[in-house]
């Protein structure tokens, strides 16, 4: 009789650690589906602003008569080419050596948003956190003139945040670059055209 009274009071015992195993790993397993879908619903925020892009590429909605050639940013000590640069597949196209101008932006010079982004590299457009408000950024276009813009405003953004892709009333231009931990962020500077 003792021995069987010892064996349920074991058995007892033994329920509890097991209990509160079962029930970490499903807490740990909720958090991890919680992470899980909160990034598949930003994948999808940013797919669809890929493809509103698209969409406005494919309608030729492109008029590159006053298309960024070169940009020069004094803070960085960097001149760089500008090329096209267009969203195919959900994909964006990044120069490797450059900056890209979002084809479906503004034109420089003109009302609108002039949207020009670009690797987060040494050679690129690595260290644009410098750049502070009231620095000046230097663009030319295909005419050769250049066009001269004072940065107002510099923020991080998710990558789903694509409001700062919008046409405006003023005459603007907008760069940005990869930032956070593994490229989750984008670090975002915009000036408006000065006289």
């Amino acid at each position: 009789m003792y021995t069987k009274v010892y064996k349920s009071k074991k058995s007892k015992r033994n329920f509890w650690p097991r209990l509160n195993i079962v029930l970490a790993v499903a807490l740990i397993l909720a958090g991890s589906g919680l992470i899980f879908l909160s990034t598949l619903d930003q994948v999808k925020s940013y797919e669809m602003g890929s493809q509103k892009i698209e969409k406005e590429v494919a309608a030729g909605q492109s008029d590159l008569v006053k298309k960024p050639v070169k940009i020069f940013v004094p803070q960085i000590n960097r001149t760089l080419d500008v090329s096209d640069g267009f969203i195919k597949d959900g994909r964006w196209k990044v120069a490797k050596t450059g900056v890209s101008y979002l084809t479906t932006s503004g034109h420089v010079g003109k009302v609108g948003n002039a949207v020009l982004y670009g690797h987060n590299t040494q050679g690129i457009l690595g260290g644009l956190w410098r750049v502070q408000i009231g620095d000046i950024v230097e663009v030319t276009a295909e005419s050769g003139k250049v066009y001269k813009y004072e940065i107002f405003e510099r923020k991080e953004v998710k990558p789903n945040q694509v409001e700062i892709l919008d046409q405006t009333q003023d005459s603007r231009l907008t760069i940005y670059t990869c930032s956070g931990f593994l490229d989750t962020a984008r670090f975002v500077i915009v000036g408006r055209l000065v006289d």
